[in-house]
């Protein structure tokens, strides 16, 4: 039913380059927007729980699947935290420059959420702009896929599963099309 932890350290450690990668990229997306869990560290969260057998390894699952669904699951409780946490991770305390008459020095309290209507509004609108930017090529397309995946590159070229010359090809094209639309906002 499930691996014993030799066997899951077996398949942990039999993971290819390819697997590894995806792991890598998919680390990336999980732990975004998270304060205080890395990608690197999510992959070491993830590793510990499945070899203490915190986290089930199902035997007849694909060893990078088995991964992926577990950060997923790390990443979402760590997340759950965060937000119904004691600490509002949003808050900016810093020690006040001028102590108070009683010679202790005190905090104060800066909000510092960064999301606002107006930036999820512009971001929306940039969104949609390179979508019709590159509607018509499926290679920008694709581009545009692995760089927001934070992937640039040989990294990028490889995930798309690209020789490196048509990857170049595609990003020159993209670059080019992204300063037209640069220039309509001056």
């Amino acid at each position: 039913m499930y691996l014993s932890r030799t066997e899951v350290e077996t398949e942990l450690t039999g993971l290819s380059p390819a697997d590894y990668r995806r792991i890598k990229i998919m680390a990336r997306t999980y732990s975004r927007g998270l304060t205080y869990l890395s990608p690197e560290d999510l992959i070491q969260e993830t590793y510990i729980k499945l070899l203490s057998g915190e986290r089930v390894f199902p035997r007849d699952a694909r060893p990078v699947k088995v991964v992926i669904n577990v950060m997923h699951s790390e990443a979402s409780n760590c997340r759950e935290r965060e937000q119904s946490g004691a600490i509002d991770h949003h808050v900016d305390v810093s020690a006040m420059s001028q102590p108070f008459d009683d010679d202790e020095g005190s905090a104060v309290v800066i909000l510092k959420n960064e999301v606002t209507p107006e930036r999820i509004l512009e971001a929306r609108r940039n969104l949609s702009a390179i979508e019709a930017l590159v509607a018509d090529d499926v290679d920008l397309q694709d581009v545009v896929v692995a760089w927001s995946l934070e992937l640039r590159g040989k990294e990028a070229a490889e995930y798309l599963g690209w020789e490196m010359n048509r990857y170049e090809a595609a990003r020159k094209r993209l670059v080019r099309r992204l300063e037209t639309m640069k220039e309509g906002y001056k």
